[in-house]
């Protein structure tokens, strides 16, 4: 099929599933967690572990099955690193083959010529490549975009299968020097760029011991950083997180309860764990006693109910930008709509 023709195909799927939210209970977003293993260990991550469990081709074709059934719009590939798992590629393949958008979350360290061109051939529609400066620091060694042409061969890529990619970076104390820097790297290649803010973990025995969080004592630097990314993004910067993200950093230090996580909504993600279970967040290294197989709008209703349960206990511990800029567009409609057309543009032009 035409790249084209696929493409609009899956915005159509995409739109359906949204529309359906509001007759059925049945989710958007589907996150595959195919291993979670991965080749890094970031001072800030928890999203890991050193299980040998991996997901069966068998078994994801399952999922992807069940996934259409329930009108699915768009599947991520999470890890640990997606770009670990074997199967990766077929799997792409098979769910872009059934008009399912395809997105994914990598730490960039296997991306080259070679693995860009499989993914941009399997068909994936969006790839965040997580890149945390130029260098590397004792914290993170997340500077794959530097490495190789790497730059070269997305705009490549993209410009052929349509691929599009962003850069996801994190800020922590002590590295907003390699922060700005970067922000000057994706305004130069035009790359978009979307970024958070590390918070201590849920789990104290999570933490990375490290000096590396923001509190209130910190609120001078913060108020520089924040002044700094807003002026640059206001100048035509492609930072793409809203600006209130940014300014809301200080009600989060002094722990006001001002936003709501999505997962209990319809707009909310269900986490497919490597064994299949339903991950409650991202953010949470646990499985719920539900399978993703077993999902139906009924049970899906009853985990919404847990969903909206656990987020009374660890939403105001969170400032997690993904799940913020979620909140922030489902309550700003005009500019969820400006960025919905914008993405649909961005998502059909070459």
């Amino acid at each position: 099929m035409n790249t084209f023709i696929r493409k609009t195909a899956k915005f159509s799927n995409l739109i359906s599933a949204y529309i359906s939210t509001y007759f059925t209970s049945t989710p958007v977003f589907v996150r595959i967690i195919p291993t979670d293993r991965c080749n890094l260990n970031c001072k800030y991550c928890w999203q890991k572990s050193d299980s040998s469990y991996e997901m069966r081709l068998g078994e994801y074709r399952l999922y992807l099955a069940k996934a259409k059934k329930l009108g699915v719009g768009m599947i991520t590939f999470l890890g640990g690193e997606p770009m670990l798992w074997k199967y990766l590629y077929e799997a792409i393949a098979e769910t872009s083959q059934k008009n399912i958008l395809t997105d994914m979350t990598t730490n960039g360290l296997l991306l080259n010529t070679e693995s860009i061109r499989k993914l941009g051939e399997s068909g994936l529609d969006y790839l965040n490549i997580s890149v945390d400066g130029i260098k590397t620091n004792p914290v993170t060694k997340k500077n794959s975009v530097i490495r190789n042409n790497l730059m070269h061969d997305l705009r490549k890529t993209k410009n052929k299968y349509r691929m599009h990619f962003r850069l996801n970076s994190v800020i922590f104390k002590n590295n907003f020097e390699d922060t700005a820097q970067l922000i000057e790297f994706s305004k130069e290649n035009n790359a978009q760029l979307s970024l958070g803010f590390i918070v201590p973990p849920i789990e104290k025995n999570q933490s990375g011991g490290q000096d590396i969080y923001f509190g209130r004592q910190d609120e001078k630097e913060l108020r520089q950083i924040v002044s700094y990314i807003i002026s640059k993004k206001r100048s035509g910067y492609p930072i793409i997180d809203p600006d209130a993200y940014f300014m809301d950093i200080f009600r989060f230090i002094n722990r006001e309860k001002f936003w709501d996580c999505n997962y209990p909504t319809r707009y909310g993600w269900i986490n497919v764990t490597p064994k299949g279970k339903i991950r409650s967040c991202t953010k949470k290294m646990d499985e719920l006693d539900y399978h993703f197989t077993d999902l139906n709008p009924d049970n899906y209703r009853q985990l919404r109910k847990i969903f909206g349960e656990n987020v009374k206990k660890c939403n105001i511990r969170c400032y997690s930008n993904c799940a913020y800029d979620s909140w922030y567009y489902m309550h700003n409609k005009v500019r969820m709509l400006k960025k919905i057309i914008s993405r649909v543009r961005y998502g059909l032009s070459s």
